[in-house]
C-alpha cells in the first residue's frame, strides 16, 4: 500500500498544483499579480511523492519482495544487481513509473524560481495527472495471493547491459517532449506567441537528442544481440518512437524559423502538439494489445487499452480545440523571403521530415486500421523502404544546399562557389557504379549524402557549429545505412569442428563449441586467417535450454564480418508418439509407457503440464516426467534425460481425449557439433554508429548552448526588473 498511497497522494497534490497554476495564469491575464512560489511548492511536493513511489518500487525489487506481482514477474533472487535494477522498467507498470519519474524531474527544473509561465506549468501538471492515472490503473504494487520463494526472472533476451541504458534514455526523450507541448499550449492560453519559442527550442533539442540516442542504442542492441544481421526492422514498436522523433526534428527547424519569421509560429504550434500526441498514440498502440500479433516488442492488452485510448483522445481534442480557437489571432505573413534562402531550405527540410513521419505513421497504424474492419494485417518493410528513400533524397538535397545560403535572400551564384564539392561528392559514387550497382534513387541519395557531408564540414565556420556537426552526422549515418544495406553480402556455411573454409576472401576455422565458464551458455568461436578469433554466444534460460543466440562480430574499419550460427533443426531426429493412458509404444529404440498426466500452477504465467512415463530399453527401466511450461505466449517443452542416452519431451497434451504427444530422441545418433552459420559482410556499417553518435552529440551541444542562453536572458531580465521599479 505504501507505493500506491504515494502515487495517489501525488495525483491529489498535482491536481492542487494545476489549479494553483491556472489561477495564477488567469490572474496575470486580468492584470492581477499572483505569485507562483506556492504553486511551485505544491508541484515539488507531488514530485517528491512520485520519487518516493519509484524508490519504493526499486526497494521491493532489490529486497526480493515476491509477494508483489511485478517483482515476481520480472525479478529473481539470482539476478545480478544491474538486471535487478533493470527489472524496474522491464514491464508495463515499471516503464510507466520511469516515465512519470522523469516527467516529475523535468517539472521540478521548470518550476524553480518561477522561471516558467504559470499557464505552461498548469498544462504540464495536467499531463502529469494523465500519466499518474494510468499508473494507478496499472500499478506495480499489486499483491499476489500466497507466498513465493522466488520470481520468474528477467527474460534472457533482456539480460544485457544495454537494458540498463536503452529504456531510460527513450523515456527521457518521451518526458522531454511534454515540455515543448506544455510551452506551446501555455503560449496559446496566454496568446503570447513569441516568448515560448526560445525555452521550447532548448528543451526540444534535448528531447530530440535523448529520444534519438534511445532509438540508436536500440538499433545497436538489436544488431549486437539478435543475430539477424540488421539494426532496424521497421517493427511497429520501433516506429512508435521514430515517428515522434521525426516530428520533433521538424519542430526544431520551424522553431528556429519562427524566431525570425513570426508566421512560422503556426506550424511550430502544430508540430509541438503533434510530437507529444504521437508519443501518447504510440504508447497506446504498443500497450493496448493492438500490435501483439505484429510486433515482438509490444505488450499484450492488460486492461489499460481503453483507458489509454480515452486519455489520448482527451489530450488530442483539448489541444486541437485550443489551437483552432486561437488560430485566427496567430501571426500572418511569409515564412521565407525567397527560394534561395536558409528559411526556405529549413522549412523544406522540416516538411521532408514530416512527410517521412506521416508515411511511417500510416504503416505502423495499419494493424489498428485493418483490425477495425476485421482483417488485421501489417505492411512489409518494403513499404517503408520504397516510400522513405525518395523523401530521404530530398532531405539530403536540402541539407546539401542549406550551408550555401544565408538567412534572407542570397544573391551570389552558389554552383560557381561550391561546384568542386558537388563534383567530389558525386565522384565518390564511381566505385559503386563500376561494381555494377544501378539503383538510381539510392545512388542519388548516396551522392547527395557525401556532398552534404563535404559542404557541411566546409561550412562549419559560417554556420552554427553544433548544427553543422549534427547535419554532417546525419550525412555520415545515411552513407553507412546505404552502404551496409545495398552492398551487404551473406552466405550460409556448414562447419564440422576443426574445419576451415574460405569465406569472402578469409580463411575461417571453426574449432568447436566452448562451454562458458559460468555454465550459463556456450561459445562458438571462429578463427580468421589463423589469427583473430570472434565468438558467437548462446545463452541458456533458467531451465538450461538455449534462449538467446548472440552473433559474433569481427569489426574492421571498412566493415563488419558477422557470424550468426543457426539453431540446429533436430526435428528429423525426434520420433513422435501419440499415447493414451496405459499405452506403450517403441520409438528411436526406447519403449515408452504413458502412466498419467497433470498440470501444476494457478495462473497462466506459471502453469506447467507434465506426463509421467515409464521408459525401458537395453534391459533398463525408469520413470521420467517431461513437462510443458508457458512462456512468451506459448507452451514450450522441457525435455528430460532417459536411460543416459535418450531425451524425452512432452510435445502436447489433449486433456479432453486423455492423450499426450511424446518426442523421443536418441542422443547417440545426433551430431550436435555440426553447425550452420550465416556469415555476412556489412561494409561501412561503422559509419552508422559514428554518424548517429555525432548527431546526438551535436544536438546535445546545441541544446545545452540554447539552455545557457535562456538562463542568461532570464537572469538579465531579473536584474533589470528592480531597476525599472526604482525608476518608477
Amino acid at each position: 500500500m505504501t507505493g500506491f498511497a504515494a502515487l495517489f497522494l501525488a495525483l491529489v497534490i498535482t491536481g492542487i498544483a494545476a489549479f494553483c497554476y491556472f489561477n495564477a495564469h488567469f490572474a496575470r491575464i486580468t492584470g492581477r499579480t499572483e505569485k507562483t512560489s506556492r504553486c511551485a511548492l505544491y508541484y515539488q511536493a507531488s514530485a517528491a511523492c512520485i520519487a518516493a513511489a519509484a524508490a519504493y518500487l526499486l526497494f521491493i525489487i532489490l529486497t526480493d519482495r515476491f509477494q508483489f506481482a511485478y517483482v515476481f514477474g520480472y525479478s529473481a533472487r539470482d539476478l545480478p544487481l544491474v538486471y535487478k535494477i533493470s527489472a524496474f522498467w522491464a514491464g508495463q507498470e515499471g516503464s510507466f513509473m520511469l516515465w512519470l519519474l522523469f516527467h516529475a524531474l523535468f517539472g521540478v527544473i521548470m518550476s524553480r524560481k518561477g522561471s516558467c509561465p504559470p499557464g505552461t506549468m498548469a498544462v504540464y501538471c495536467l499531463v502529469q495527472i494523465v500519466l499518474t492515472i494510468v499508473l494507478l490503473a496499472k500499478s506495480p504494487f499489486m499483491m499476489l495471493t500466497g507466498v513465493r520463494a522466488d520470481g520468474a526472472g528477467l527474460n534472457p533476451l533482456l539480460q544485457d547491459p544495454w537494458m540498463a541504458v536503452h529504456p531510460p534514455v527513450i523515456f527521457l526523450g518521451y518526458a522531454g517532449l511534454a515540455v515543448p507541448f506544455a510551452y506551446a499550449l501555455g503560449g496559446l492560453l496566454a496568446s503570447n506567441h513569441r516568448d515560448w519559442l526560445r525555452p521550447a527550442l532548448a528543451w526540444t533539442l534535448m528531447a530530440w537528442a535523448m529520444l534519438g540516442a534511445g532509438i540508436f542504442i536500440g538499433g545497436f542492441w538489436a544488431y549486437k544481440v539478435l543475430g539477424w544481421g540488421g539494426y532496424w526492422a521497421w517493427d511497429p514498436v520501433e516506429n512508435s518512437s521514430l515517428v515522434p522523433w521525426l516530428v520533433c526534428g521538424a519542430l526544431i527547424h520551424v522553431l528556429i524559423i519562427a524566431r525570425l519569421r513570426p508566421a512560422a509560429v503556426k506550424p511550430a504550434y502544430f508540430a509541438a502538439i503533434s510530437a507529444f500526441v504521437l508519443v501518447l498514440y504510440g504508447t497506446f498502440l504498443t500497450r493496448s494489445g493492438v500490435l501483439s500479433n505484429f510486433s515482438t516488442h509490444s505488450f499484450a492488452d492488460e486492461g489499460v487499452g481503453g483507458l489509454l485510448a480515452g486519455l489520448v483522445m482527451i489530450v488530442v481534442v483539448a489541444s486541437l480545440i485550443l489551437l483552432i480557437v486561437r488560430w485566427p489571432g496567430l501571426p500572418e505573413g511569409e515564412i521565407y523571403p525567397a527560394l534561395k534562402s536558409r528559411e526556405f531550405l529549413t522549412a523544406a527540410g522540416a516538411l521532408a521530415l514530416s512527410a517521412i513521419a506521416v508515411l511511417v505513421l500510416i504503416g505502423m497504424s495499419t494493424p489498428l486500421i485493418t483490425m477495425l474492419i476485421n482483417q488485421p494485417q501489417s505492411v512489409s518493410a518494403d513499404f517503408y523502404n520504397s516510400t522513405s528513400l525518395p523523401l530521404a533524397m530530398f532531405l539530403m538535397l536540402f541539407l546539401t544546399m542549406a550551408p550555401m545560403v544565408s538567412w534572407g535572400e542570397t544573391k551570389e551564384n552558389l554552383i560557381k562557389k561550391y561546384w568542386w564539392l558537388v563534383l567530389l561528392g558525386h565522384l565518390s559514387l564511381l566505385p559503386g557504379i563500376l561494381a555494377g550497382f544501378r539503383h538510381p534513387v539510392m545512388l542519388a541519395v548516396a551522392g547527395l549524402s557525401v556532398t552534404a557531408l563535404f559542404i557541411n564540414l566546409a561550412g562549419l565556420r559560417k554556420v552554427n557549429l553544433a548544427a553543422g556537426l549534427t547535419h554532417a552526422g546525419v550525412a555520415v549515418a545515411l552513407i553507412g545505412i546505404l552502404a551496409s544495406s545495398a552492398a551487404s553480402r551473406s552466405v550460409i556455411v556448414s562447419f564440422e569442428p576443426g574445419e576451415t573454409q574460405a569465406v569472402f576472401g578469409r580463411q575461417v576455422t571453426y574449432p568447436g563449441i566452448e562451454p562458458a565458464e559460468d555454465g550459463k551458455g556456450f561459445y562458438q568461436p571462429f578463427q580468421l586467417d589463423g589469427r583473430e578469433v570472434v565468438k558467437a554466444y548462446t545463452k541458456f534460460d533458467r531451465e538450461g535450454r538455449p534462449a538467446v543466440r548472440e552473433p559474433g562480430i569481427f569489426r574492421e574499419t571498412l566493415g563488419d564480418l558477422y557470424f550468426a550460427p543457426a539453431a540446429r533443426d533436430e526435428h528429423d531426429s525426434v520420433t513422435e508418439l501419440i499415447l493414451d493412458r496405459g499405452d506403450e509404444q517403441d520409438g528411436a529404440g526406447l519403449t515408452v509407457k504413458f502412466l498419467q498426466s497433470g498440470m501444476n500452477g494457478n495462473n497462466m504465467q506459471n502453469v506447467r503440464a507434465y506426463a509421467l512415463l515409464e521408459v525401458s530399453g537395453n534391459g533398463k527401466r525408469e520413470e521420467v516426467k517431461p513437462e510443458l511450461f508457458y512462456a512468451d505466449g506459448q507452451f514450450q517443452a522441457l525435455p528430460v534425460k532417459a536411460l543416459g542416452s535418450y531425451e524425452v519431451s512432452l510435445l502436447g497434451v489433449n486433456t479432453s481425449q486423455g492423450k499426450v504427444k511424446i518426442g523421443v530422441k536418441n542422443l547417440e545418433t545426433v551430431k550436435p557439433d555440426k553447425i550452420d552459420v550465416e556469415i555476412s559482410y556489412k561494409p561501412l556499417i561503422g559509419l552508422v554508429w559514428l554518424g548517429t553518435f555525432i548527431v546526438v552529440a551535436g544536438t546535445l551541444w546545441a541544446g545545452l548552448s540554447r539552455a545557457g542562453k535562456v538562463s542568461a536572458a532570464k537572469a538579465a531580465q531579473a536584474l533589470s526588473a528592480p531597476e525599472k521599479s526604482s525608476r518608477t
